[in-house]
């Protein structure tokens, strides 16, 4: 009973973090699991892909990142906090991204991006409803169970979301979500009757 409690926690858990859709019938652990990464690596995908070459050495402030540096950090973060989720050793993520230290430009590194969500993909495929709560070693050399190293991973993605949204901004761009929602307000204004006052939620 008790590990049914928290398994229902748990699930509860992913669906409230990324604010993805599900249907009325709760799927499994991983089965929430993969469907909220999807729905973080087309979220992260599409802001990133929003800002033009040209800024990519654009710093709000000097003593932060530039949006070339913030990809870079994504990408191999990524990598590194999903993995714990997989049993991956810091050490043996840092071999895997090791590979991306000469980027240079937008292509290499909205590809970059992608193949660290398709790792996450890769390593999401072996988390299941059995191992969810096998405990593995995180960054600090923490014991976590896989789902908590996972929802780590996610937080870390969507702060990251907050802090590209900053850039965007700062360069005159509407994030791509932002934009997404002013269309479709646009189109249901344009569908609406004449006649009396509208009311907004």
């Amino acid at each position: 009973m008790k590990h049914r409690t928290v398994r229902v926690a748990l699930v509860l858990l992913v669906i409230g973090t990324a604010g993805v859709r599900v249907g009325t019938a709760a799927g499994s652990i991983s089965d929430e699991v993969r469907a909220h990464w999807k729905h973080t690596r087309d979220m992260m995908l599409t802001i990133a892909g929003a800002v033009p070459e040209d800024k990519y050495d654009f710093k709000p402030v000097p003593e932060v990142r530039s949006f070339r540096e913030m990809l870079m950090h994504m990408v191999t973060d990524t990598h590194l906090h999903v993995g714990y989720a997989g049993g991956v050793s810091r050490e043996e993520s840092e071999r895997l991204t090791a590979k991306y230290a000469k980027l240079k430009t937008r292509a290499e590194f909205l590809k970059a991006l992608e193949e660290s969500y398709d790792y996450g993909d890769k390593i999401l495929a072996g988390l299941n409803d059995q191992n969810a709560l096998e405990v593995v070693t995180g960054m600090r050399g923490e014991r976590m169970t896989r789902i908590s190293a996972y929802m780590h991973a996610l937080h870390d993605i969507v702060d990251h979301y907050g802090n590209l949204v900053v850039y965007l901004r700062l360069n005159g761009i509407v994030p791509p979500s932002t934009a997404t929602r002013q269309q479709q307000r646009q189109q249901e204004r344009g569908q609406q009757p004449e006649h009396g006052p509208q009311h907004q939620h």
